[in-house]
């Protein structure tokens, strides 16, 4: 037997064409920032009250934080030690430390204290003693349609958060 030998058969040239870039058409960009829009516009809603309900949180374990290091430099210095809310201003000072402690706007703040411990329009005290008791009195913290409450026991001195 003879092989018959065949001559190679060449493919016929491929045709080069450009390829396409790498990037988004203009449609693409559209359609994706169409979808944030609307994810933005349905998720700032559900995520604002929750921020304000953090600093509501945040500020109600400031103020306590505050009264309750009152309380410990009375007890342990054997003086009295005072603890002075500005509604208006919402700052607050510890006696004994020099810095004002702000807390935020969306917080709205009231006190409740004894009637001697009341100073000029917005400002009020709540005086601890050496003993461990205090004038007493009450930091009402509101936001976002939430309550909280610092009641301060007027016979021992004790720092209560609550929730109304």
């Amino acid at each position: 037997m003879h092989k018959v030998h065949r001559p190679h058969a060449f493919l016929p040239a491929q045709t080069v064409r450009p390829s396409r870039s790498s990037g988004f058409t203009l449609l693409e960009m559209l359609l994706a920032l169409f979808i944030a829009a609307a994810l933005t516009a349905v998720a700032v809603p559900n995520v604002t009250p929750l921020l304000t309900r953090s600093q509501l949180t945040a500020a109600t374990r400031d103020v306590a934080s505050g009264l309750r290091y009152a309380r410990g430099q009375a007890l342990s210095g054997g003086h009295e030690a005072t603890f002075e809310l500005d509604v208006d201003h919402r700052i607050y000072r510890v006696s004994g430390r020099r810095k004002n402690f702000s807390l935020p706007d969306s917080v709205h703040l009231s006190l409740y204290t004894a009637e001697k411990e009341a100073g000029e329009e917005g400002v009020g005290n709540i005086r601890f003693f050496p003993d461990g008791s205090s004038t007493g009195g009450r930091v009402t913290l509101e936001a976002a349609g939430k309550k909280r409450l610092v009641d301060v026991n007027w016979l021992t001195g004790e720092v209560v958060i609550r929730e109304e």
